[in-house]
C-alpha cells in the first residue's frame, strides 16, 4: 500500500500527467484540423526578408539540439502587407546546427517563396503546409504520457502500486508499448518515403545549377571523465568526435519563379565518419554544374537531384526494426520475470 505521502505525490504526477496529455492531444487535434482548412487556403507570392540560424552563445557540441533557425518573410493579400515566421504548422523546433544552416540555405534572403494563407484570416499563413513530421513527434508524446496518466490514476484509486500476475508493476509496461508505437511510426515513414521516391521518378524536371557543394564538420563533445591527477580528484577533459554531412545546394526555375533545393537524394541524411565517405558522394556534384531537377508539379518548392538514389532510405525502416526488437525484448522479459510484490 502506498502511505499518505506517497499517495499524495502519486495524484500529483497523475494530474500533472494528464494535464500535459490533454494539452498535446488538444494541440494535436488543433495541427490535423488546420492541416485539412490549409487545402482550401489561397496561395500568394512572398519574399525572405530575414533568414539565419542563430547559434546560442552555450553550444558546445554540434549534437544538441539548441540552435534556432529565423526565418521571416513578407507577402500581400488585397493592399495589405503581412509577415510571418511560421514554416509549417506546429512551429519551428530548435534544431541541430547541420538541420538549422540547411534549413536557412533553402530559404535564402531575397528569394521568392509561395505563401498559404487563410482567405478568412490572412495573417494566418504557412510555407509548407504539407511538412507532416511534427505530427510524428507529438503523437508518440501523446500516447506515453497518456499511458503514464492511465497507470497513475489507477495507482492512485488503487492507493497502491499495481502490479501484473506475475509481478511486474504496471507501468513497466509502458516502455514496450512506447517502443512498438516508435516502430510503427519509423515503418509508415520509410513506406511514404519509399512512395515518395517512386513517384518523383516521374516528376517534371527543370534545368538547374549547383550553388554548393561541400562538407560540414560537426564537433560532438565526448563527455569522459579521467581521474589521473595526482590528488586522487577526478577531472573531466573535453574531447571532441568529428563526423561529417553532405553540403549540397541548387538553385532552378519553375515558371517564373526561383526555387533552392537542398535534397540530393531521399532518406534520412547520411552522417559519415569520415570526410573522405562525404567527398566520394559530392565528388559528381561541382559548384556551377549544370542539373536536372525533378520537382513535384503540386508543390515546386519540393525537389530532389537523383530521385532513384537509396543511400539512407533504409534508415527508419533500420531504426524502427531496432526499436521493435528492444520492445519486444522487455515486453518478454516482463512476460516471463516476475519481481514479486
Amino acid at each position: 500500500m502506498l502511505d499518505a505521502s506517497q499517495l499524495f505525490y502519486t495524484q500529483i504526477a497523475a494530474g500533472v500527467c494528464l494535464l500535459i496529455f490533454a494539452g498535446l492531444a488538444y494541440n494535436l487535434l488543433r495541427l490535423r484540423r488546420q492541416m485539412e482548412a490549409s487545402k482550401a487556403w489561397i496561395k500568394s507570392d512572398g519574399d525572405i526578408v530575414a533568414s539565419e540560424a542563430k547559434i546560442p552563445l552555450s553550444h558546445t557540441s554540434d549534437d544538441q539540439d539548441d540552435v534556432d533557425a529565423v526565418i521571416r518573410y513578407r507577402y500581400r493579400v488585397g493592399g495589405q502587407i503581412h509577415e510571418s515566421d511560421c514554416i509549417k504548422f506546429g512551429g519551428q523546433p530548435m534544431m541541430s546546427r547541420a538541420f538549422a544552416e540547411a534549413l536557412v540555405a533553402k530559404y535564402p534572403v531575397g528569394v521568392s517563396v509561395d505563401v498559404y494563407y487563410d482567405p478568412h484570416d490572412p495573417k494566418s499563413a504557412v510555407l509548407e503546409p504539407r511538412k507532416l513530421d511534427n505530427l510524428a513527434a507529438q503523437f508518440v508524446f501523446t500516447i506515453a504520457f497518456g499511458v503514464i496518466a492511465v497507470i497513475l490514476i489507477a495507482h492512485a484509486v488503487a492507493g497502491k502500486v499495481l502490479y501484473a500476475g506475475n509481478g511486474v508493476p504496471l507501468f513497466a509496461y509502458a516502455l514496450p508499448l512506447v517502443a512498438f508505437i516508435v516502430a510503427g511510426l519509423s515503418i509508415v515513414a520509410f513506406v511514404k518515403g519509399r512512395r515518395q521516391a517512386q513517384a518523383s521518378a516521374q516528376w517534371p524536371t527543370s534545368p538547374g545549377t549547383i550553388t554548393t557543394s561541400a562538407v560540414i564538420e560537426e564537433k560532438i563533445e565526448d563527455k569522459k571523465t579521467d581521474s589521473d591527477d595526482s590528488s586522487g580528484f577526478s577531472q573531466r577533459q573535453q574531447r571532441f568526435t568529428l563526423r561529417y554531412r553532405v553540403d549540397l545546394r541548387f538553385a532552378y526555375r519553375v515558371g517564373q519563379r526561383d526555387y533552392v533545393g537542398t535534397t540530393w537524394a531521399w532518406g534520412w541524411t547520411p552522417i559519415y565518419g569520415r570526410r573522405e565517405l562525404a567527398e566520394q558522394v559530392i565528388s559528381k556534384y561541382s559548384k556551377g554544374q549544370q542539373v536536372a531537377v525533378y520537382y513535384d508539379p503540386a508543390q515546386p518548392g519540393i525537389a530532389v537531384l537523383d530521385p532513384a538514389n537509396r543511400q539512407g532510405s533504409l534508415a527508419p525502416l533500420v531504426f524502427g526494426g531496432i526499436f521493435a526488437v528492444g520492445g519486444a525484448l522487455l515486453l518478454a522479459f516482463f512476460m516471463n520475470v516476475g519481481f514479486g510484490q
